[in-house]
């Protein structure tokens, strides 16, 4: 019985865990975010202070904003029908203990495949507080075509 107590506190403390892992969880955590079309879940990746730039005419300043933009999409706009995936493994590169960049591919899907022209590269900018990483700073840009 003594056993079950630690793993006990350990499970209760899952969530916490989750959020104490290094940068190169945030794609993973992006991904879920937008997949549960629930504005509520990106709130948990921006500090506050975060900019967001989801095309190149637009940028968006502070955490509540950024939330709010991506609630009009997700509910009941373009993206409550989509989910995406990565393409590749993600490239982390640390610039210092609690600086680091991401960058990784990742397609738009609609019923499972991938949507023509929503093929997407996201680079972000990633700052730790207290452990925690968080996005700063993001943009979303086209691909490329392959040379």
């Amino acid at each position: 019985m003594r056993g079950l107590i630690p793993l006990a506190m350990l499970l209760s403390l899952s969530p916490v865990l989750a959020h104490a892992a290094g940068p190169e969880a945030l794609p993973d955590r992006f991904i879920a975010a937008w997949n549960a079309h629930d504005p509520k879940a990106f709130e948990q990746l921006y500090q506050v202070d975060a900019v967001w730039v989801p095309i190149a005419e637009e940028r968006t300043e502070g955490r509540e904003a950024i939330v709010s933009e991506f609630a009009k999409v997700h509910v009941g706009g373009w993206a409550a029908k989509t989910t995406i995936t990565k393409k590749d493994a993600p490239e982390v590169h640390l610039l210092r203990p609690d600086v680091a960049t991401i960058f990784f591919h990742m397609d738009f899907l609609k019923d499972g495949a991938p949507v023509p022209g929503l093929q997407r590269a996201l680079i972000l900018v990633a700052t730790a507080k207290d452990g925690d990483w968080k996005i700063a700073a993001g943009q979303l840009t086209k691909e490329s075509p392959a040379r």
